[in-house]
């Protein structure tokens, strides 16, 4: 919903016509209207993260199983464009899931167009 807000600058008044944010996650209402999020509910899918972090951090605010990591790992645009080629230098990985030091689970094709350095270990 746009606000009408008289406004008065050196003599002339106009109106100028603000789009609102009704719940104050950041995200307007007509964005809300366009991913399908509820614009009277900071955090349409109730997981515990404002509708506008997480619309700006690459995840969809209207799924509870989507959304940012705990530890703050950046999640990238592409991660849903992208496929694994192959193992081999230079090849694009094939996607696979681990758990973080935090025990969540995080997947490596979240962190496309950015450098992934895995830590491991095994025991005999």
């Amino acid at each position: 919903m746009a606000g009408l807000i008289p406004l008065l600058l050196y003599g002339c008044a106009a109106v100028v016509e603000i789009d609102q944010d009704a719940d104050g996650d950041g995200l307007i209402d007509p964005e809300e209207a366009e991913i399908g999020s509820d614009p009277g509910d900071p955090d349409s899918d109730g997981d515990g993260f404002d509708d506008g972090t997480e619309a700006s951090g690459n995840t969809d605010p209207t799924s509870a199983t989507d959304k940012p990591y705990i530890a703050g790992w950046p999640i990238d645009a592409c991660r849903w464009d992208i496929g694994g080629e192959g193992g081999d230098i230079g090849m694009v990985a094939p996607g696979f899931d681990l758990l973080d030091q935090h025990g969540e689970t995080v997947r490596l094709h979240d962190f496309c167009n950015q450098v992934v350095q895995l830590v491991f270990a095994a025991f005999w």
